[in-house]
């Protein structure tokens, strides 16, 4: 009968075995398509933070080995700010993240104030007032350069002691070129203001100008604020991306190994329980349990302490490392600290 009952038992644990671990394993593959989805997004903002920083770097370069230095060095800023919180919790990580962090800002900024330059020449070239203005002054100037007349002043006071009717209609004529010179001259200084004016206006944001009339400050510190927010928003969404990668990552790899060893360890639990039944040695295995167990609440509490003093990383990857123990007394560890709330 004791037999009987152990075989119903191991039959029964492998019906429920197999009932179970196909809802895991939809489980597990619904899990590993968030931090897929979230590496892709990482990886785009880490290369857009990337690529603005050597940008500026390219800007600020003379030398081509210099222009390549400068942007292999801003490229590991970036990265240094986007993957140091994720790899490591030591204090002396968070005064090399900061300097990284404002080095990125930098190039950032750099590259934003570059860009809104040439954003300004472009509008103030393309301007339909500037271009026309621009059209203006450009006629001017060659009519002006037909014109061979002497001044007017000149020209009067020969005319006054000419008495030949010849050479007065010409000096006459001499006149009317000059003054006509003169209105153009007027007409070139007026085109040269408005085209000032048309440029300087075309040239400023008009978004950074409201801002600079509702705050009271200027332009400049306007667009200088503007920039500083943006560069530290992409550093701090790239740095919390990683961090959510990494994270779900080492689960993923601990939730991956507990499921195979839970379908290796299936197949040959029944047969150990059926031997158990027939030779009725069931306090040996309880005690060798509660020595299991006994072991793992005497490593609870320094696993606890390591963690919160940033020693050991709340994964079953980092449980490990730090032991030295097995992938299977770390992820019961694990498992012991999350019933606990420890993680």
């Amino acid at each position: 009968m004791k037999k009987e009952d152990t075989l119903k038992k191991g039959n029964n644990g492998e019906k429920h075995g197999e009932s179970n671990h196909p809802a895991q394993r939809a489980i597990g593959l619904g899990r590993m398509g968030i931090p897929n989805q979230m590496k892709n997004v990482a990886a785009v903002v880490t290369f857009t933070a990337a690529g603005m920083a050597a940008a500026a770097a390219w800007e600020r370069g003379g030398a081509l080995i210099d222009k390549v230095l400068l942007v292999s060095m801003s490229a590991i800023i970036v990265l240094a700010v986007h993957l140091l919180p994720a790899l490591s919790r030591r204090w002396i990580v968070w005064p090399v993240w900061m300097g990284c962090l404002l080095c990125a800002m930098y190039g950032h900024l750099t590259f934003l104030i570059h860009a809104s330059v040439h954003a300004e020449e472009n509008r103030a070239q393309y301007s339909a007032l500037t271009v026309g203005t621009e059209r203006q002054i450009e006629v001017t100037r060659e009519s002006l350069a037909r014109i061979s007349a002497r001044p007017v002043a000149t020209v009067a006071a020969e005319l006054a002691a000419t008495h030949d009717s010849r050479q007065r209609a010409a000096l006459r004529a001499e006149i009317a070129e000059g003054r006509r010179a003169e209105v153009l001259d007027d007409e070139l200084v007026k085109l040269s203001g408005t085209s000032t004016v048309a440029r300087g206006t075309r040239e400023t944001d008009p978004v950074t100008v409201s801002l600079a009339e509702v705050t009271g400050y200027s332009d400049g510190a306007v667009a200088v604020v503007i920039g500083m927010t943006f560069s530290v928003l992409i550093e701090l969404v790239g740095a919390l991306l990683w961090y959510e990668v990494l994270r779900h990552t080492d689960r993923g790899e601990g939730q991956s190994w507990n499921a195979n060893t839970a379908d290796v360890t299936e197949g040959v639990t029944s047969p150990v329980e059926a031997v158990t039944g027939l030779i009725k040695t069931e306090a040996p295995v309880i005690a060798d349990t509660s020595a299991v167990t006994t072991e793992l609440s005497g490593q609870v509490a320094p696993v606890i302490n390591a963690i919160k003093v940033g020693k050991c990383r709340p994964t079953v990857a980092g449980i490990r490392k730090y032991l030295g123990c097995s992938q299977a007394r770390a992820s019961a560890l694990r498992r012991e600290l999350a019933g606990m709330g420890a993680v």
